[in-house]
């Protein structure tokens, strides 16, 4: 409840003032897909020192995501369409667990169901856009284009409407969101005890 109010403007802290700007997300911020190295050549995995986040990472490792269960070679990302995601790349997954959101805490790689976004960063606040991503989640669930399973597409991402604050105020709200999380997590242990 507190994301939705925070996100949408509904509630404001008393410090900021005035209308929020709409964009389009594809025009401030680079949107790519990733790739896989051929499985069947050992060379582009064989002793991989890159982390390459596949669906099931994300939805084992949550919000940060600093290890992964495979990792390639630089040979393995010279040869396939994996792209290098600089550490606070935004990820997004389009297949399988669709609307599953990650930032990335080291530089690393994606398979080809997930969207690396680097947000323009006088634009918008990385962790902001991931609450602003968490905050669709159902939404997008329902939106995906009907298959076999719901998927996206990169070109459906880019065309993403956002109400953004300033970036100070983005920031503010990025930082009492991430707080509610952590306050989340320690109750949680707690109970696991």
């Amino acid at each position: 409840a507190l994301m939705q109010q925070l996100l949408t403007g509904k509630k404001r802290f008393p410090e900021f003032e005035g209308e929020w700007e709409k964009i389009r997300l594809g025009d401030y911020a680079k949107i790519q897909s990733g790739g896989t190295p051929r499985t069947t050549i050992a060379e582009y995995y064989d002793n991989g020192k890159i982390p390459w986040v596949s669906i099931s990472d994300m939805t084992a490792y949550g919000k940060y995501i600093n290890k992964t269960d495979r990792n390639i070679t630089d040979k393995g990302l010279e040869n396939s369409s994996a792209k290098l995601y600089p550490q606070g790349t935004v990820l997004y997954a389009m297949y399988a667990s669709i609307g599953e959101v990650s930032i990335a805490s080291v530089d690393l790689t994606s398979s080809q169901a997930i969207l690396g976004i680097q947000p323009d960063p006088e634009v918008i606040n990385n962790h902001y856009l991931y609450f602003y991503l968490k905050s669709l989640q159902e939404k997008i669930i329902l939106m995906g284009q009907q298959g076999t399973q719901s998927n996206l597409n990169a070109g459906m991402v880019k065309g993403f409407r956002l109400n953004l604050p300033s970036l100070e105020e983005q920031q503010k709200i990025a930082a009492v969101l991430n707080t509610a999380d952590r306050e989340i997590e320690l109750l949680a242990q707690k109970l696991d005890y």
